[in-house]
């Protein structure tokens, strides 16, 4: 089992000194060049690594245990909640209420002694401190993916268990939940869709048919455990529920803890490890150097193989999507590779591009790869960097999306999509204000090495395009400072924040790494 992406950074023991500081000699561009080289050779392997998730860890504890037991996997629960009671991310506070509650039902129905039963009582006074994060008419756009199903789930499992939950202050969030369980209890379903990687929220009869290649439901250890439940005692099902236990086993390879029983968001993720670890070599400039030739291509081989009429996912075995479609095809482009462009216009709309078929709500950073993908192909985008520019915030940012929490991921990927330096000048004048006084760039209440990368690497592609010349190139100076002394050979530790939305936050360690590798690379290339 593969905990580490570069052999040579196995254990602080073998590697000495995770942090780097001012009066250490700086990593130089063939040392950065080389981790990026190992880096880019562990894409996608074991289905791709993730961080853990406390919502899904939580699911499959109480409804799909491990045959090794729950004792381990209820240590790990309890390790992960905050000071506050609740778990998760504290930085981004309206997608903690849902691997909280789940977190407390498996404590409620696994805790074996007083600090089970007190972690219990912590995350129910957390969650009704909640209650001023759910007082809106209009659904933000950066809920956590199936939220209006899972969560009033949780909430009617807690009431028939007797917890004390404090249910109306979900109140529009259940009736989002009530319209949209119909609306999926009247369709027909098919195995690796967005509606059955949600079925714990809606699902009652195990469908055997739901069960996909991997061997799982939906690609989600929580779909695939609420599954195996409602299978219980149905001995015509045992085939299907084997593959569902294989799949659960395989998955927690996937995470970043070896516990039986903790697994992460969704699994595997393996070929939008591979789209978004070359992304930002493209966003770089990079994906086209000569020294890494020979592992970017061995990745767009199989990307390239692996597309469809309908474009590609973020695995094999789940329906293609308009982001996974649209990152492909711009690297496969960039790369000087053949590539049909018009297969982004399934996707398009007036003003957006869907991600996915009925999805609830577009997605700002998916609407943005497309809009890069077509750049990139000459084709004209007006009217969707029109409707871009209109989605700004008033301070000239773009703050809020379905698939990232950090505003640096969001507002800097649809700057690249934008591409017109003076259409966006108040938005380079506010992210250069943003950055902070040790040089890096953060959503929260300090910078983190991914979101600086982010920020890096567009003020880089616009330093190259002769923008804000020297306030760009002061910005990127205290930016490279920042990253040499907050460089950490451990390419996953407990540290690196959870900014990806899926049912969960979770990290996914090799794509943030990318970024991160890529932007140290492309400013050392360019101090030569």
């Amino acid at each position: 089992m593969v905990r580490s992406m570069l052999a040579r950074t196995l254990s602080p023991e073998q590697n000495p000194s995770p942090q780097r500081g001012d009066a250490m000699t700086p990593l130089t561009a063939t040392d950065i060049l080389a981790e990026l080289r190992a880096l880019l050779g562990e894409l996608g392997r074991h289905g791709g690594l993730q961080s853990s998730s406390v919502y899904d860890t939580a699911q499959v504890m109480r409804l799909a245990p491990p045959e090794e037991g729950v004792d381990a996997a209820v240590q790990w629960l309890l390790g992960q909640q905050h000071e506050d009671g609740g778990w998760d991310n504290p930085k981004v506070p309206q997608a903690r209420d849902t691997p909280t509650l789940a977190a407390v039902l498996a404590l409620h129905v696994h805790g074996k002694d007083e600090r089970a039963r007190r972690a219990v009582e912590r995350g129910l006074e957390f969650l009704r401190r909640q209650r001023p994060f759910w007082a809106w008419t209009q659904p933000p756009d950066d809920l956590l993916v199936g939220v209006e199903l899972t969560l009033p789930r949780l909430l009617e499992d807690a009431v028939a268990l007797g917890l004390e939950v404090p249910v109306d202050q979900y109140a529009a969030l259940c009736e989002m939940g009530r319209r949209r369980r119909e609306k999926l209890l009247r369709m027909k379903h098919y195995p690796g869709t967005p509606p059955v990687h949600s079925w714990e929220g809606w699902g009652t009869e195990p469908d055997p048919a739901l069960i996909d290649a991997s061997g799982g439901v939906g690609l989600s250890p929580a779909a695939t455990a609420a599954w195996l439940h409602a299978a219980r005692g149905r001995p015509e099902l045992e085939q299907a529920c084997s593959s569902a236990r294989r799949y659960l086993k395989n998955a927690e390879v996937g995470s970043d803890a070896g516990i039986p029983g903790v697994v992460p968001p969704s699994w595997p993720i393996n070929w939008m490890e591979q789209e978004w670890g070359l992304l930002a070599l493209m966003c770089a400039g990079l994906l086209n150097h000569p020294e890494l030739a020979d592992v970017v291509n061995s990745h767009l081989d199989k990307l390239s193989a692996a597309f469809t009429p309908r474009g590609i996912g973020f695995t094999d075995y789940f329906m293609p999507d308009a982001d996974c479609t649209a990152v492909t095809l711009a690297l496969l482009i960039t790369a000087g590779r053949p590539a049909d462009i018009g297969l982004l216009d399934q996707y398009a709309r007036e003003e957006h591009f869907i991600t996915y078929p009925g999805e609830s709500n577009p997605s700002l950073t998916t609407t943005a790869h497309a809009v890069m993908a077509l750049n990139i192909a000459g084709r004209d985008t007006s009217r969707w960097v029109d409707a871009l520019l209109r989605k700004r915030d008033e301070d000239n940012l773009w703050r809020r999306d379905k698939w990232q929490t950090s505003w640096l991921y969001t507002t800097t990927h649809v700057m690249f999509a934008i591409a017109q330096p003076t259409a966006m000048r108040s938005s380079i004048e506010t992210l250069l204000r943003n950055q902070r006084e040790d040089g890096g760039w953060g959503a929260g209440n300090q910078a983190t090495s991914v979101e600086t990368a982010f920020a890096v690497l567009v003020l880089h592609w616009l330093r190259d395009k002769g923008v804000e010349q020297e306030a760009i190139h002061g910005a990127l100076q205290r930016a490279q400072r920042y990253l040499q002394r907050n460089y950490d050979p451990r390419p996953s530790t407990p540290e690196r924040e959870p900014l990806w939305i899926s049912k969960a936050l979770y990290c996914p360690y090799r794509m943030d790494r990318a970024f991160e590798l890529s932007a140290m690379l492309a400013l050392a290339l360019s101090a030569r």
